[in-house]
């Protein structure tokens, strides 16, 4: 299955599941199909880039970057959303998405941290030109920390295990 053919695929399960949680998407896009990998990046990457496309033009500043989180809070990597292909996928078939149905197209967007907070700050009465947003931030399993280079994280020793 092609990252474009997986998008498609998604829509409806982010549509059939308007307010469950990252890992319900993820376990529902696995059961459609999808390839576990493939499924943890669409959560993460194509509601942004949907929402970027649906404010392009507004003037609004985004990050070109993403910044990657240890489970303690470290930052332990940037890359560019370019780089990622479910954003670039989803970025070039914004438009497709959109003549799937409001609802459908509605369901997937207002999953962006961004869209939300150009959404509240427009509703605020804030110039679209005036809002510049820094990097989307993720949290890394445990498959991100070794491609970040960050060694795998280390077993913590019970409270009990003073000897170890």
């Amino acid at each position: 299955m092609t990252v474009t053919e997986a998008v498609h695929r998604a829509v409806p399960v982010f549509a059939a599941h308007p307010t469950a949680d990252v890992y319900t998407i993820r376990a529902e896009l696995i059961r459609a199909g999808i390839a576990v990998e493939m499924a943890a990046d669409i959560v993460e990457f194509l509601p942004i880039a949907v929402a970027r496309a649906v404010l392009a033009g507004m003037g609004i500043r985004f990050a070109d970057e993403y910044v990657r989180l240890s489970d303690q809070g470290r930052v332990i990597g940037r890359r560019k959303l370019a780089d990622e292909p479910v954003y670039r996928a989803g970025l070039e078939v914004a438009g497709e998405l959109s003549g799937m149905g409001d609802e459908m197209f509605l369901a997937l967007v207002r999953r962006s941290q961004e869209y939300q907070a150009v959404s509240k700050a427009l509703n605020e009465g804030a110039d679209p030109a005036g809002l510049n947003y820094t990097e989307p931030v993720m949290i890394a399993n445990a498959d991100d920390r070794r491609s970040f280079g960050e060694p795998p994280a280390r077993r913590a020793k019970s409270w009990w295990q003073f000897w170890k």
